[in-house]
């Protein structure tokens, strides 16, 4: 744990500050009116799947299966395969290996050292392949230990300032399994990219997963409100100055600001990211997104301008989403792409969004208008150089003849091998990485990704290094198979790096409302609805080849929300009810463009590594989803009487076959002890062929049982 005694001792100090100061919870302090208030809560997530995360290490589908490979052939841009007959160097038909090294007045080379971990039946350009990293599944995915305490100050004048702590603290090693890159030292020196001065990626450090810290390519954590390492957090979500005069509110500092009327989808919601780290988006729902909504330093202003006229101004600094670091529990992003963020390369932390809203009411109805000029949170993701100086290992004959040629083709000096040209490629040679095209094609599509584009945008925007390398971009599964399978056997394993880059986009928004009238009593009477559009010209999407320039499209969002109180006893108080519907025409609910959806797996073997999805040895790669992407949502809670119990259930629906449900209960026996029960449900195919249709398939693992007990003063 690098948790240390200090940090414990700080988090230990405030906290018993605070429960001192909570008896005096409306004194007066430094001339103001002064309050406190706070609770400690543990939040803990039991696994109830059997299956492990896909996206990291210990849950590919490949962990322990043996797939045949064979090397394609560079002369005929892989469209054939180097395949054994027992000669030298086992291969048949034009002698690549042995001509090229001839040509170059070279011996023929034989490999340094035994077959690499995980290899058998090797016969120089064809092996079986056994993916070396077990299948492992975990009981726990989730558990913290929660402190937050809320302090309010007002002066006279309509002065006031207002702040929120949050600290948390994970324990670790309680049943999460840990995947740590330094028990895989022995193969090819290890994992470079947690290591490499400037790279910062401790999300990828060979002690352990990273759980809460945050930090991005080159710098420390861009959150000026926020301190985080490997196992904690102590950040201030909320650490602001407010000043009234009349009709005009100011508000100068640390905040989160949430638009619009629709209360499980982000439409009108557009002014902060979301902070994923903790619990993704997996806690009650009936809370929103009260934990992952982010903030950000800047200043807000609204001007009660009529009676039933608001005008709300804000400018904020851009801080962008943070995702799940790779190998925990609720980590979106393959462990074997290494992913940048080039935030401050950017100079982003100077930045500002900024947008303007007006809201009206007349009677029942009621408007609202918006307007956002922003950096898109969630970024444009694309290839990039892997920065390694690392060559192949030479346990191998692919290996060592590619060493031997780069040397002698680009005069590098002995023992440098291929390293600096994969330096100024995509990809790492390293331990953990992908083995086979088959775990390639897994991987793509899981990511909704183009797996045969994505090798060829590899290949062509990095020319310089790959073109010396003697690739080849293809147009068919079985040549990506074989180029892929070629290098995969020479390199024993390779990580891909891609880069987030962030682009400025404006959001327009309309949104409108009505209070329905019936008879009074009737299910019908006071029911709220609402509808919200937002359209975003010229969106940039990360392309599903990765390529470093977006895609880019207009994207239109239209959503609907019906909310309803309804007593169907005078014995027990109302029970609320809502249900919600979003339109989105070209991406995803998690922003993924709709155009990487929807690829089957390829495979010439019959292996399966994801059991939703389709194989084929000429799969449909990419199909996409046309007319846009289809999510409703119901909803209730039904609180007893003295509102002891609250019961809820909560659904979330994906058109093209992906269901999330979460039914939950809350004991409240005191009213400062709280236990929350909730059960998460995810399937990404409860109809339809294919996982790969819905954007749950990237949480389909995350089957849990969660138990939050709290205590609030």
């Amino acid at each position: 744990m690098t948790f240390t005694r200090t940090r414990c001792a700080g988090i230990a100090a405030v906290a018993a500050m605070t429960l001192l100061s909570s008896n005096a919870s409306a004194a007066r302090f430094l001339g103001a009116d002064f309050s406190i208030n706070g609770q400690f809560r543990v939040e803990t997530a039991f696994s109830t799947s059997d299956k492990a995360p896909s996206a990291n290490q210990f849950g590919l589908g490949s962990n322990g299966r043996a797939v045949d490979r064979k090397a394609g052939n560079p002369l005929t841009g892989y469209t054939t395969t180097l395949a054994a007959d027992g000669s030298a160097l086992g291969i048949s038909g034009v002698d690549f290996l042995r001509d090229t090294l001839n040509n170059l007045g070279l011996s023929i080379p034989g490999p340094t050292g035994g077959n690499p971990r995980g290899v058998t039946n090797n016969l120089g350009t064809s092996d079986t392949f056994t993916r070396y990293i077990p299948y492992r599944e975990q009981e726990l995915n989730y558990h913290i230990l929660r402190f937050e305490s809320s302090m309010a100050m007002n002066w006279s004048g309509g002065w006031s300032f207002q702040a929120r702590l949050r600290a948390i603290y994970d324990p670790g090693e309680l049943g999460y399994r840990d995947f740590d890159y330094a028990d895989y030292e022995d193969i090819n020196d290890g994992f470079f990219s947690g290591k490499v001065k400037g790279y910062n990626l401790r999300q990828y450090a060979t002690d352990g997963p990273d759980f809460l810290g945050y930090q991005v390519d080159g710098k420390k954590n861009p959150l000026l409100f926020e301190r985080s390492g490997r196992n904690y957090q102590i950040d201030l979500p909320a650490f602001f100055v407010e000043w009234t005069n009349g009709s005009v509110t100011a508000r100068l500092g640390n905040q989160s600001i949430a638009w619009g009327q629709l209360l499980f989808f982000r439409i009108m919601d557009v002014a902060n990211g979301l902070d994923l780290r903790r619990h993704l988006f997996m806690d009650r729902a009936i809370e929103e997104y009260a934990d992952e909504r982010g903030a950000s330093p800047g200043l807000r202003v609204t001007w009660q301008a009529l009676d039933n006229m608001v005008a709300d101004f804000y400018a904020t600094q851009f801080v962008p989403t943070i995702i799940p670091n790779a190998n925990t529990a609720y980590n979106i992003v393959d462990s074997r792409f290494i992913t940048h963020d080039n935030y401050y390369d950017q100079g982003l932390e100077k930045e500002f969004n900024y947008g303007v809203r007006l809201k009206a009411e007349f009677g029942t109805f009621n408007l609202q208008a918006m307007v956002t000029s922003r950096y898109n949170h969630l970024g444009q993701v694309h290839w990039a150089a892997s920065g390694i100086n690392k060559p192949l290992p030479n346990s191998n004959y692919l290996g060592f003849v590619f060493n031997t040629y780069c040397e002698a083709t680009q005069g590098y000096a002995p023992g440098q091998g291929c390293g600096p040209l994969l330096a100024g490629t995509a990809f790492e040679v390293a331990p953990g990485g992908l083995g086979s095209a088959e775990e390639w094609f897994d991987r793509a599509s899981y990511t909704k990704l183009d797996g045969i584009e994505g090798l060829n945008r590899a290949i062509d925007d990095f020319s310089e290094f790959t073109g010396p390398l003697l690739t080849s971009t293809v147009t068919t599964a079985d040549a990506a198979n074989n180029e892929l399978d070629a290098f995969f056997m020479a390199a024993e394993g390779l990580h891909g790096h891609v880069q987030r880059t962030y682009r400025r986009e404006e959001v327009y928004g309309i949104g409108g409302g009505i209070v329905t009238q019936a008879e009074l009593g009737s299910f019908f009477d006071q029911m709220v609805i609402n509808m919200e559009a937002t359209y975003s010209p010229d969106r940039a999407f990360t392309s599903p080849d990765l390529a470093r320039k977006p895609l880019v499209r207009d994207e239109y969002q239209v959503g609907l929300v019906i909310e309803k109180y309804h007593r169907f006893s005078q014995s027990l108080p109302a029970t609320y009810m809502v249900f919600q519907y979003l339109w989105q025409k070209e991406s995803s609910l998690e922003g993924l463009h709709l155009s990487g959806y929807g690829s089957e797996n390829f495979t010439d073997q019959g292996i399966i590594l994801t059991d939703t999805v389709p194989t084929s040895a000429n799969p449909r790669i990419t199909p996409g989803i046309s007319g846009g992407a289809n999510y409703v949502v119901l909803a209730a809670l039904a609180p007893s009487n003295a509102y002891i119990f609250e019961y809820s259930i909560a659904a979330l629906f994906d058109v093209q076959g992906g269901v999330f449900v979460q039914p939950g209960v809350q004991w409240k026996p005191r009213g400062n002890v709280t236990l929350n029960l909730l059960y998460n449900f995810v399937d990404a195919k409860i109809w339809g062929d294919n996982a790969n249709r819905t954007f749950l398939s990237l949480i389909d693992h995350t089957d849990e049982v969660v138990v939050r007990l709290g205590y609030q003063f």
